[in-house]
Order: structure tokens, then sequence, then C-alpha cells
């Protein structure tokens, strides 16, 4: 499996991220975090893995969350 360059997860802040397929599915792609089990947001994709995990990654790191410490 390509390596891809993946933003820790924004609930646990692990690192142990990756890419799949939705289980079930050969068409839905998505982000898991193996640390607590959050999934980023599907990628449709008909065409090929690499494409369809490339397009869930890209999901995965585009955030605009702002975290304050009061």
């Amino acid at each position: 499996m390509a390596k891809y360059k993946m933003k820790s997860c924004p609930f646990c802040f692990s690192t142990e991220t990756r890419p799949d397929r939705m289980l079930g599915s050969s068409r839905f792609f998505h982000v898991l975090c193996t640390g607590c089990g959050a999934h980023g947001p599907l990628f449709e994709d008909f065409d090929s893995s690499k494409k369809g995990m490339t397009g869930a990654v890209k999901l995965w790191n585009k955030r605009n969350m702002t975290f304050s410490q009061d």
C-alpha cells in the first residue's frame, strides 16, 4: 500500500490513521483512526482504489477547526 501524508486524528490526536475502503463497498473510501475508531468523510470513486484513497486522505486533511486553551 502506498504511503499517504495524513494529519493526526482530531479527536484523540493519534497518528495511527489509514485510508481504507468502506466495509462492504467497492466505491466508497474513508480514513480510519485505529486509535479511537473515528473515521473521516466518505469519498466516492468508481475508477480506482488509488484515486479513491487519495481523495479520502485529502478530505481527512481538510479541516477548519480551531482549538483554544483558556
